[in-house]
């Protein structure tokens, strides 16, 4: 059952009309569940918080990393896996986890790029939609910071709903160093003054039956000075659309394409 009416009643009483708060619904093959995963030995020497752990969908090899929330200095739990000198920060949508990007993930790590997932350091839905996108961009610089430590040489903000609007907010702010930015079913009424801040570029993607989603993403992507747009058919929303069979290729595909020309 799709919960876009539910979180959009969310966003409602927020004060905001968008999808930027979209689906909270996960993508249907991986499923999570607030249960801990077992541990996993990090590039950090302290113990670090479990990823929750997903009930289906591919094994990505995430290491466990500890990564401060700027907001509250609590430690975020974060995945990395992969290696390459392009990384891949995955934002989570309004209520979803990690597990929603496990097929995208896979993907990318198969295909030589490091990624990192993580859950927000905070309830999203509570706070309200400026702290939303000033905490969910804080701690997402924090993850990609971390990646550069790794050694990834140039990082890219990604994410879906929720989490595609505070990938534009980070990747708009110059001091994060973004290489470009990824907006899935994502964006919020008026992000436009956002994503004419941005200098690298970036790439929106929508389904065409998923309530908003597509024309905020047509509005966005007119506001930006280097943006590519790709509408596909449906209503898959954010993690969804990795296991749409009509396209689902065709949005890896031309996603890998986009990070290869970075």
């Amino acid at each position: 059952m799709r919960a876009w009416s539910l979180v959009l009643g969310v966003i409602i009483l927020l004060g905001v009309s968008g999808c930027g708060g979209g689906s909270a619904e996960e993508a249907k093959p991986a499923p999570a569940t607030p249960a801990a995963a077992p541990p996993s030995s990090g590039p950090s020497s302290g113990p670090s918080p479990d990823l929750v752990r997903c009930n289906q969908g591919p094994t990505v090899p995430f290491t466990t990393t500890t990564v401060k929330s700027p907001g509250t200095s609590a430690d975020l739990a974060v995945g990395v896996a992969g290696d390459g000198p392009v990384g891949v920060v995955i934002a989570n949508t309004l209520v979803g986890y990690h597990c929603d990007w496990l097929i995208w993930a896979d993907h990318l790590v198969k295909k030589g790029f490091r990624v990192a997932v993580f859950e927000y350091g905070f309830v999203p839905q509570t706070v309200g939609v400026p702290a939303m996108l000033e905490r969910g961009s804080g701690e997402m610089a924090a993850v990609g910071a971390r990646l550069r430590e790794l050694g990834a040489q140039k990082i890219v903000y990604a994410g879906g709903s929720l989490g595609g609007s505070v990938a534009l907010a980070t990747a708009a702010d110059p001091t994060t160093g973004a290489a470009g930015v990824i907006c899935l079913s994502g964006g919020l009424e008026g992000q436009e003054e956002t994503v004419k801040r941005l200098t690298v570029p970036a790439l929106y993607a929508a389904a065409e039956d998923d309530g908003l989603a597509p024309t905020l993403a047509k509005a966005l992507h007119k506001a930006t000075a280097d943006g590519t747009l790709a509408v596909y058919p449906g209503a898959q929303h954010a993690g969804e659309m990795f296991v749409d069979e009509r396209y689902a290729d065709r949005l890896q595909q031309k996603i890998e394409t986009f990070l290869r020309a970075l």
